[in-house]
């Protein structure tokens, strides 16, 4: 073999082992699986809070249909207020009116009517004389005929407002039914999510005590405050609203199931009281200077002069008070150094 021969014959093998050297690997990394990339863990608190807004999704709609029903009615019940009104005004005034008439045709019947009247005139002993006696007998035949008018047209407004008046009281009742209907449909969401909501703040309870033991069980909100009802609940922004005696709503109604815990928003001392508005009631000074009002409880869960601190129990959701009779809710109220604040955008800030 020449020398050219022999390098040719070794450049050959090296190049046959490398190929199969090179198809042995491609079988080998076709036999091992592809294994993705392990993503970050996400973070558990942020995904049980997830959770929580998910039921709260899922309870408000039945919430909003309770409130609009609830709205509606307070509206009927508005115009039969002010309907009863106007019909004690209008019965008021037609019988002052029916009394001046009255005295008026007593008058007339016993000073002779018409014939006192032609006497009257033809008595004038001048022209201009005639002239104002005429003038005198028609003011007075235009009163008298304004005074039978009031009297008619003060009767037809007092009929036409009876007539509304036991409309409303119809309209009022059918309003009543599917309110109390809508709360039954709400306060049944609230009973369906409740097992699902009190195994979620479990969780959470537990994630807090392994991060912060000794700490608060319930995540404050980006305000840094705890929202005030841990339970299946639901609230809209009713500031400002209209409520019975003339007043106008200074909180926030946040519906939930009688026994629904209640905790402390923030680090503080309680008041524990009753009112005849809020039933059973607890103020809260916060250590940040905020005043909070929890009204119509169920539930004392602490006693006064009791200091708490952020997601402590205090007490639970029931509807004592003005709101006896009605769906259960806890009126929340809030402010610096009590100057009342509209809570809303703040509770949305607490979840």
């Amino acid at each position: 073999m020449t020398v050219n021969a022999h390098w040719t014959d070794r450049l050959l093998r090296r190049a046959a082992l490398r190929i199969a050297a090179a198809g042995t690997a491609f079988v080998l990394a076709l036999s091992v699986p592809y294994l993705a990339p392990v993503p970050a863990r996400a973070d558990k608190l942020s995904d049980l809070k997830s959770q929580l807004t998910s039921l709260r999704k899922e309870v408000q709609q039945a919430a909003d249909a309770w409130d609009a029903a609830q709205t509606k009615l307070e509206g009927t019940q508005g115009r039969i207020k002010v309907t009863n009104a106007r019909m004690k005004v209008e019965a008021k005034n037609l019988a002052n009116a029916e009394a001046i008439l009255g005295r008026r045709a007593d008058a007339m019947y016993r000073g002779g009517g018409q014939t006192e009247t032609v006497e009257f005139v033809l008595g004038a002993a001048t022209w201009d004389e005639l002239v104002s006696r005429l003038d005198y007998v028609t003011l007075i035949a235009d009163s008298d005929a304004n005074l039978i008018k009031s009297v008619k047209d003060t009767r037809a407004r007092l009929d036409r407002n009876k007539r509304d008046y036991q409309k409303a009281l119809v309209v009022q009742a059918q309003d009543a039914a599917t309110a109390k209907k809508k709360t039954g449909a709400m306060d049944a969401a609230f009973a369906a999510k409740k097992s699902q909501y009190d195994r979620v703040l479990a969780d959470i309870a537990a994630e807090m005590a392994r991060r912060n033991p000794g700490g608060s069980s319930y995540p404050p909100g980006p305000n840094g405050m705890v929202f005030p009802v841990q339970g299946p609940c639901a609230y809209s922004d009713t500031w400002g609203t209209a409520r019975s005696g003339g007043r106008t709503h200074k909180g926030t109604d946040i519906m939930a199931s009688r026994g629904t815990p209640c905790v402390a928003t923030c680090n503080g001392v309680v008041d524990v009281h009753y009112n005849g508005l809020g039933g059973k009631s607890i103020t809260l000074t916060g250590d940040n200077g905020w005043q909070f009002y929890y009204a119509h409880l169920d539930q004392y869960k602490v006693s006064n002069g009791t200091r708490v601190k952020a997601g402590q129990l205090i007490g639970t959701v029931g509807n004592t008070g003005n709101a006896a009779g009605g769906p259960c809710h806890l009126h929340f109220q809030m402010g610096p150094h009590g100057n009342w604040v509209d809570p809303y955008p703040y509770l949305r800030g607490m979840q």
